[in-house]
């Protein structure tokens, strides 16, 4: 999940140190090769990344390398360093760089950057590529505070997902700062943390479901026939209900095959008399409606009893879908 490395952001002095002077620093800085990114620290020009999500990531770890390295003390933390991991984020990515200093610390102000102060013992820094970046459990437990329970958990379950991270590094991360503003959120997150969620929208739509009362699901459940053979893997199941849930995710069936696979999937699903409901990143938001469905589903399962043509595995049986291969 980690991104490619940016290029080598480099301090003046280590410009000098390797044999550069200041004259041959500046016509790279005006031929265009060098990128000044702030006083006294540059890095090489690179063509950005033709996808513009990864090039909006790489630009901001650049520019969030830089920072840090004119406060040494310091380190990436909080939506920053959730990128320097390779992780995801809920929204976009905020325009200042974020940077965490030791409590105590002078330092009042650094150009273009949202500072931070607090606690940062060294157990929660780690080098990623030549920077100081706080670990994924602080960064889940720091955003989680700040930005809230929704941001928190998409970070916290895609770091799980990837093993990035793992419950007990989350634990005593969100342990450590219980006195610190926010901490209850940092707890939240704790609780609702699952390494089965594939996707921010997966993770979203979990937080829904528990925010509009609605029975929790069982993720990523293998479906058979009644003859064994693999049916498919869904987001989310009701076993009570016989109903299946899909968070669809906009680049989740990019190509025309791919939609005329799921389109497949779907009817065999339904020929085994589950009952499907579908919704995307806008119905996220106004999950109302969503869970309006669910429920009239629910209701239709039940009407309809326990003649069923499926069979649900054990949801960690992922190798049971190469059995259709």
């Amino acid at each position: 999940m980690r991104e490619t490395p940016a290029e080598p952001v480099l301090r003046r002095a280590d410009a000098l140190a390797a044999g550069w002077t200041d004259s041959a620093i500046r016509h790279a800085v005006d031929s265009g090769r060098w990128e000044r990114l702030r006083p006294g620290i540059y890095a090489p020009h690179q063509d950005p990344p033709s996808d513009a999500r990864a090039a909006e990531r790489a630009d901001h770890l650049q520019r969030a390398t830089a920072a840090v390295l004119a406060c040494p003390r310091g380190a990436l933390s909080h939506h920053t360093a959730a990128v320097a991991h390779g992780l995801p984020l809920l929204g976009s990515l905020p325009r200042r760089p974020c940077l965490t200093v030791p409590s105590g610390t002078a330092l009042r102000h650094v150009v273009d950057v949202h500072l931070h102060r607090a606690t940062l013992p060294l157990r929660h820094i780690v080098d990623i590529d030549g920077r100081r970046v706080i670990s994924v459990a602080r960064t889940v437990a720091d955003l989680a505070r700040e930005s809230g329970v929704a941001a928190g958990l998409v970070v916290a379950d895609a770091a799980l997902h990837v093993g990035a991270t793992d419950p007990a590094a989350l634990a005593a991360a969100v342990a450590e700062c219980r006195r610190w503003p926010g901490v209850t959120r940092a707890r939240r997150v704790l609780e609702l943390a699952d390494v089965a969620a594939e996707s921010p929208l997966e993770s979203l739509s979990r937080l829904r479901m528990i925010e509009y009362g609605l029975p929790a699901p069982t993720p990523q459940q293998v479906i058979r026939d009644t003859a064994g053979r693999f049916v498919g893997r869904v987001d989310f199941y009701w076993d009570e209900y016989g109903v299946v849930g899909e968070a669809d995710g906009l680049a989740k069936y990019e190509s025309p095959a791919s939609r005329i696979g799921e389109k497949k999937r779907e009817l065999q699903l339904e020929s085994c008399g589950l009952i499907m409901v579908r919704w995307g990143w806008d119905d996220i938001w106004r999950f109302g409606p969503v869970a309006d469905r669910l429920r009239s589903r629910f209701r239709l399962g039940l009407r309809r009893g326990d003649s069923r043509g499926w069979l649900a595995l054990d949801p960690t049986d992922f190798a049971s879908e190469f059995d259709a291969i």
